[in-house]
């Protein structure tokens, strides 16, 4: 009994490692995005004869979008961790998020 709580236990951790794993690596891949698309859209504002300053003000709304989303996934997930009245945790929470 106490090899299969184990054995259980150690492949909860391992996909809970692949999954943090991949958020981790999906959450630097857009973030690396969205710094070279809001860069280059700027480039090209600028190269078109608009000012600095106002290029990097338009250039805002990748940065904000991408936050947007970043919350949006937070958010999912805080709401998936949140116990029901009776302090378990559900399933029904993530498929109500």
């Amino acid at each position: 009994m106490k090899a299969k709580t184990i054995v259980t236990v150690l492949k909860g951790s391992y996909y809970i490692l692949k999954m943090s794993g991949s958020l981790l690596t999906a959450w630097l891949t857009l973030g690396w995005h969205v710094r070279r698309a809001r860069k280059s859209f700027e480039k090209q504002l600028i190269k078109g004869g608009m000012a600095r300053e106002d290029a990097e003000q338009i250039s805002e709304v990748y940065s904000d979008l991408k936050d947007q989303m970043m919350g949006a996934v937070k958010g999912a997930i805080s709401n998936a961790r949140k116990p029901t009245k009776n302090g378990h945790f559900s399933l029904a929470n993530v498929m109500s998020a």
